[in-house]
């Protein structure tokens, strides 16, 4: 008996979810090592308490502190799901692509080769972000990225996750993770004059402290697995395939399916090699 055909967990789409990231926000966040952070707080309250009364420049780390407890506390009791588990899809699921043809799942895992690129710079400086060329490096990343998020359907963009490398004190190294259907579209996307530009800036800039750099991983079909417990959709949860259903209409799918299904409990199930492993 042949198993069942996987069940998607979330609703076709008119239009690509892409999640576009607000990249110099991104950077920001973790811009600072600790002890910096530190520092700029100890030099603001040294400033309060040498120009105002000592119960008056205490008041906003009071305030601060009161928030973070406080607000802890309720989430703790609470456990309100709008701020903490928004999106999150409790139990197992895993990325199945649905035929672009038919816009099913159909019932065999890892049907289709996918693409991984991952496309990352890093300041290895002071000044992180307020290093020289810094701001020029952001902007072509942000063309880059907000090119391949426009024509997402031209390069077989599927989408992307932003991450940041946790090796060093201050997060300057930032990482996008981008699939594709196929080489051939990334490769378009590489030969884009936006991109060139970027490209001839990085290489020929002379910013020894800026470094770059991609990877490029072709996945065949039987070569890859996912599993997610208690997430929200990332990764290959987070893309999206453009599809024709019964109806003809053109929709967007997201790959996330139920992973407590027939092949879909093992690794090797989730390969579709289950079979062939065994015999």
């Amino acid at each position: 008996m042949a198993p069942a055909e996987f069940k998607g967990l979330l609703r076709p789409q008119k239009s690509q979810q892409t999640g576009q990231f607000a990249l110099f926000s991104f950077f920001v966040k973790d811009l600072f090592t600790l002890q910096t952070l530190i520092l700029f707080g100890s030099v603001v309250q040294i400033l309060l308490i040498s120009v105002l009364p000592f119960r008056v420049a205490v008041l906003p780390a009071a305030v601060l502190t009161f928030y973070a407890i406080a607000s802890t506390a309720l989430g703790t009791a609470f456990s309100p799901k709008d701020a903490y588990m928004r999106d999150v899809m409790v139990g197992r699921t895993s990325a199945q692509y649905p035929s672009r043809a038919t816009a099913r799942f159909g019932n065999q895992p890892a049907e289709c080769p996918i693409v991984v690129f991952h496309f990352g710079v890093r300041f290895s400086h002071p000044l992180g972000l307020f290093s020289p060329g810094a701001r020029q490096t952001l902007d072509h990343f942000n063309a880059c990225n907000d090119l391949v998020f426009q024509q997402t359907d031209e390069y077989g963009m599927l989408g992307a996750s932003p991450w940041r490398a946790a090796e060093r004190g201050s997060g300057n190294t930032l990482m996008m993770v981008y699939y594709f259907r196929d080489v051939e579209g990334l490769n378009k996307f590489a030969h884009d004059d936006i991109h060139r530009k970027a490209w001839d800036f990085l290489s020929k800039g002379g910013y020894k402290h800026i470094g770059f750099f991609h990877e490029m991983f072709c996945v065949p079909a039987k070569a890859y697995e996912s599993i997610y417990g208690n997430m929200h959709p990332l990764l290959m949860g987070l893309t999206s395939v453009k599809c024709t259903n019964e109806d003809g209409e053109e929709v967007w799918i997201q790959p996330v399916v139920d992973a407590d299904v027939g092949p879909l409990r093992s690794q090797f199930g989730r390969m579709g090699t289950a079979v062939e492993k065994h015999t």
